[in-house]
């Protein structure tokens, strides 16, 4: 095995880690960005759906719409409606930390929407979107998760070969360097031929 082989399986691995090998769970993904899509056309709070919150309509504003439910909103929408689309689209690693990342965040801000709502001491409370879209927002933070600090299939056979390769590259390595040793003049063993030499010579 060349050392340009070795480079090119390595090449080949990080290629590799560069998709996420998702089975199953991609439509389970799917399945949380299309019921947080669904969410949005529903109650979010009060009478305001959950679009009109991202738009920031007048009726969210009549709902007394706290800036954490806002943020909730945008977050949640960045995070599962848009870049989770994306992880399920085209599969790539480097979408799904991100996906995972400001999901995330979107469900710390659904929690302070809900104690911040609870202790305002206004008399309005969240529609059913609020709570579906923290669904989506959970299902998507748990099934990324797992995917993000996994090896693909792809990835580990690579992995291994990689590994393989350069365990033989160590052992003609090692091959070569005694051939040198057993070659090298200074190391040949000529006593008996001086020995013999000395015999002739007294004879």
């Amino acid at each position: 095995m060349t050392q340009s082989n070795t480079e090119s399986l390595a090449q080949a691995e990080k290629t590799a880690a560069s998709t996420v090998d998702m089975g199953a769970k991609r439509w389970v993904l799917g399945a949380a960005a299309a019921l947080y899509l669904v969410s949005l056309f529903l109650p979010f709070v009060g009478d305001a759906s959950g679009w009109q919150v991202l738009a920031a309509s007048s009726a969210a504003e009549e709902a007394h719409t706290a800036i954490t439910e806002y943020v909730f909103a945008w977050v949640s929408f960045i995070g599962v409606g848009v870049v989770t689309t994306l992880v399920v689209a085209f599969q790539r690693f480097a979408l799904a930390v991100p996906a995972w990342m400001v999901t995330a965040v979107s469900l710390v801000f659904s929690v302070l929407g809900i104690w911040l709502r609870n202790s305002s001491g206004v008399d309005i409370h969240r529609g059913p979107g609020y709570y579906l879209a923290i669904l989506s927002a959970a299902v998507v933070v748990f099934t990324i998760f797992p995917l993000i600090l996994s090896r693909n299939a792809s990835q580990a056979a690579v992995a291994r070969e990689r590994a393989e390769a350069q365990g033989r590259d160590q052992v003609a390595l090692a091959q070569q360097a005694a051939t040198r040793e057993t070659e090298n003049p200074l190391l040949i063993d000529d006593r008996r031929s001086r020995a013999a030499q000395r015999h002739k010579r007294l004879d």
